[in-house]
């Protein structure tokens, strides 16, 4: 298959480097400098203190989307705006893969014409080092579930690497992104005040309370969730995934945008439509908010 994935960050290159021994890759790329790079040198993947090679195409050009056979859409979800146009110019028959944090985006999937339309969520840790260099930090799962379509569109699904990223067929989308959006607001948002590595929050007993005061006034807003479940679920990532920095935390450190909006934006916004005040999640959501303008942002 010739698959499209737009979006050259970390997440976006870890995708690229799984599907290229299966697929003809083209890695939709911001800037020319970066499509040079990995058309010129490929992907380096480092895991567990090896590198592998992945020969992929770049390309900062939009005109070849039309091409693929599959689409998997990896940038942040405060760029999908700014896209708009070029989803629209792809044609309908072509699924989409859609693999961003939060849950702003669904109301841009129910604008889009599209056949087949599915959503992820992905459990990997993934550091982007250069234009064309990942470190896989941990490994876990890609959960994807159905937005628009019908089930048997799974068999139009990319082969893939199983053994270091697999992928799990859940039956609920809304499911699938309450559980990120959860673990997000917690992980994301704590790490990035704190200034610490992911397993700090439940092993710091100060930082666990925090901890539980978002998680107790959050998990509300999900009656469809199961609180205890949810819970375990939030400390196990934490756990498997506690030497690694997460993504607000990185983007605070780099001096770009976080996605808080998309997160703890999007949280606030559901509580305002709900009557739950959330005086604790907003209190973290204007921190990060600040920590955002310090680190030179302009609103």
């Amino acid at each position: 298959m010739k698959i499209g994935i737009i979006g050259g960050g970390a997440v976006g290159l870890l995708f690229g480097a799984y599907f290229s021994p299966y697929h003809d890759v083209t890695i939709f790329t911001k800037t020319k400098n970066q499509a040079m790079a990995l058309n010129n040198q490929g992907i380096t993947l480092i895991r567990e203190n090896t590198e592998s090679k992945y020969a992929v195409k770049g390309n900062e050009e939009f005109e070849k989307v039309t091409d693929q056979d599959f689409i998997v859409v990896a940038v942040k979800q405060y760029d999908l705006n700014s896209l708009e146009q070029v989803f629209h110019m792809i044609p309908t028959h072509i699924p989409l893969l859609f693999i961003q944090n939060g849950m702003g985006h669904l109301q841009l999937l129910d604008t889009l014409p599209h056949h087949s339309i599915y959503v992820g969520t992905v459990e990997h840790g993934v550091l982007r080092i250069d234009y064309g260099t990942i470190r896989h930090t941990g490994i876990g799962k890609t959960n994807i579930a159905i937005f628009r379509g019908l089930h048997h569109d799974f068999e139009k699904f990319p082969n893939m690497n199983k053994q270091y990223f697999p992928f799990q067929i859940q039956k609920n989308y809304k499911n699938i992104l309450y559980s990120k959006l959860i673990a997000n607001a917690l992980i994301n948002s704590l790490t990035a005040i704190f200034n610490v590595q992911n397993g700090r929050l439940i092993e710091n007993p100060y930082y666990y309370k925090c901890f539980l005061m978002l998680f107790n006034e959050i998990m509300p807003l999900f009656p469809e969730m199961n609180k205890e479940d949810s819970l375990h679920e939030v400390e196990a990532i934490c756990q498997k995934t506690k030497e690694n920095t997460s993504s607000t935390l990185k983007d605070l450190k780099d001096g770009r945008k976080t996605e808080i909006d998309a997160i703890l934006g999007y949280i606030i916004e559901q509580g305002n439509k709900k009557g739950h005040a959330l005086p604790f999640t907003k209190l973290v959501f204007n921190m990060i908010k600040g920590k955002e303008l310090e680190g030179g942002l302009r609103e």
